[in-house]
């Protein structure tokens, strides 16, 4: 009996000890991790192998960019969107809008003596109506009422729409050595465009471009920073100054922030400009859906892949997750003349060039081309012409099946 109430008395205690053990490591836990909607409801997917500083600074990118902005924390006074999810969210955070109303964004611009003019009041001759991008919603406070979005003003002669481009892989598209972009230019024509940077590297402040419809953007943190201040109007030290609406002073009372005890800060200090880097450093690609047999012959041999190349590698990387990578992103980051010109100039990209459009991630999407217009992936390939004309003309010359092979072969990208 003696010896039973022992036994049981060691049992007991062995189990307190897990217990304890237990509720220590919960503590520790708990105090060490953040929740994160982002992860709890894998609302996005990091990179795969991922190391785990990388991993956390993921969700919380992710977190930061599904945040909903306020006047009080910089809103406005002119805006485009609330938060960065609201024109990336299908088929998951990072990724496009369906809803053109919402996510198609309208670029303006004019010619004063063969030059463009962005309309915001820089160079010779220039006029201010705003700036190049309409902000189209307003704030609406009890100090500010007066406020409207911007309109396309009388002075713009030229006006483009544009369709959110999809941020999966972006990551890795920023880390392909620049050389290995720029030596594509010498096979096939295209051409890299060179844009101002306003964290450039020492001694640099012109440099590749790779991100945008136009290839206008040349990091993910100048695009972090650029789409804070001109799509939701925040200041942050990339982009210190606010826009004024239609170009005219902000009125008394529509921006909050900064405070009166901080009239010069900026709206952002750095933090949330590299919280939305992060997300899309680390923001997986989309894998294709499905394998289509001879999809990917009939696309080379039609000449689609000149520019939509198939395969890139990325460089050496600290992080090993971007380290030495194939990427699958079916372009060439080149600009090119396929006739479909807009007249909007950004950086060295002229009115009629654009970007080679990645196609990885098309089976996802249901809008095509910079405007949008394109709702079919067919439609979009006989709107290519120029550089881009052979490729449509074999593409028309396709028997039947042949031509049904290729487009399930992109709609399963």
């Amino acid at each position: 009996m003696q010896r039973t109430m022992h036994k049981t008395t060691y049992v007991l205690m062995a189990v307190a000890g897990i217990c304890i053990l237990l509720l220590t490591q919960w503590q520790t836990h708990s105090q060490t991790s953040v929740p994160s909607p982002c992860r709890d409801k894998k609302l996005a997917l990091p990179l795969k192998d991922l190391d785990p500083v990388s991993d956390e600074a993921f969700f919380k990118g992710c977190d930061e960019f599904m945040e909903e902005e306020t006047p009080d924390e910089g809103l406005g006074p002119v805006f485009n969107g609330k938060s960065c999810a609201e024109c990336h969210s299908v088929p998951s955070v990072g990724g496009f809008e369906p809803n053109v109303g919402v996510a198609r964004e309208t670029r303006i611009g004019r010619l004063v003596d063969g030059v463009f003019d962005p309309l915001d009041g820089k160079g010779p001759g220039a006029v201010n109506k705003g700036g190049g991008l309409l902000q189209q919603r307003a704030i609406n406070l009890s100090t500010c009422k007066q406020l409207t979005g911007e309109i396309v003003p009388q002075e713009a002669t030229i006006v483009s729409l544009r369709n959110t481009t999809p941020l999966f892989g972006a990551g890795l598209i920023e880390a392909i050595p620049e050389k290995t972009i720029t030596d594509r230019a010498l096979i096939n024509g295209g051409r890299p465009n060179r844009v101002f940077n306003p964290d450039p590297p020492p001694g640099q402040s012109n440099v590749l471009g790779r991100f945008g419809w136009k290839a206008q953007v040349a990091t993910l943190k100048q695009f972090a920073g650029d789409a804070y201040l001109n799509e939701m109007g925040i200041t942050n030290p990339s982009f210190p100054d606010e826009n004024l609406p239609q170009g005219e002073p902000i009125p008394p009372g529509c921006d909050l922030a900064p405070t009166k005890e901080n009239p010069n800060g900026l709206e952002d200090d750095g933090s949330g400009v590299q919280a939305f880097a992060d997300f899309m450093k680390f923001l997986a690609p989309l894998e294709p859906q499905r394998t289509v047999t001879g999809g990917l012959d009939l696309f080379s041999s039609t000449g689609c892949a000149n520019c939509h190349i198939p395969t890139m590698m990325t460089g050496s990387n600290a992080v090993e997750a971007l380290n030495n990578k194939p990427v699958h992103l079916y372009s060439d980051l080149l600009l090119h003349d396929i006739g479909t010109d807009d007249g909007i100039v950004q950086g060295l990209a002229q009115g009629n060039e654009f970007r080679t459009a990645p196609l990885w991630g098309l089976s996802r999407r249901d809008r095509f081309m910079h405007d949008a217009k394109s709702n079919k992936i067919e439609d979009a390939i006989l709107r290519h012409g120029k550089e881009a004309l052979t490729a449509r003309e074999k593409f028309e010359s396709l028997s039947p099946g042949q031509r049904a092979v290729l487009l399930a072969f992109l709609g399963s990208l």
